[in-house]
């Protein structure tokens, strides 16, 4: 074991609010809604830059986020623009499952999988 995995990952306090999006609305249309295409503009959330660095980590690495109990690993993308303690979710099986919106949670980086939209399914009905 390294010395590393003994040490908390730094983390972020943040509120999360869902959002629609017509790209991955289309994904889903075109390419049916366990589809790769689908998860990648699906498992994301948008973090303001502060946030980033807060929690050591740039644009495209994973991230889990905790909130009551409930955790899930998505992609980190960074914010154009400027919403310290705001992180953004397209609605989808990723972000519903942290609960009723908006959601206080908990984010930090993760060396995790983002997990199949079937695995979270399969998560929410046990």
């Amino acid at each position: 074991m390294q010395f590393e995995e003994f040490l908390a990952a730094p983390e972020c306090k943040i509120m999360i609010v869902t959002y629609p999006d017509i790209f991955q609305i289309e994904a889903k249309l075109k390419y049916g809604k366990f589809s790769r295409e689908y998860q990648d503009l699906s498992a994301i959330i948008m973090l303001d830059s502060g946030d980033l660095k807060k929690i050591g980590i740039k644009d495209g690495d994973t991230v889990a986020i905790k909130s009551e109990g409930v955790n899930v690993v998505v992609t980190a993308k960074e914010s154009e623009e400027e919403h310290p303690g705001i992180g953004y979710m397209p609605e989808s099986v990723w972000s519903n499952i942290l609960g009723v919106y908006p959601v206080s949670a908990t984010v930090s980086r993760s060396q995790q999988e983002i997990p199949a939209i079937d695995e979270l399914l399969s998560r929410s009905v046990s």
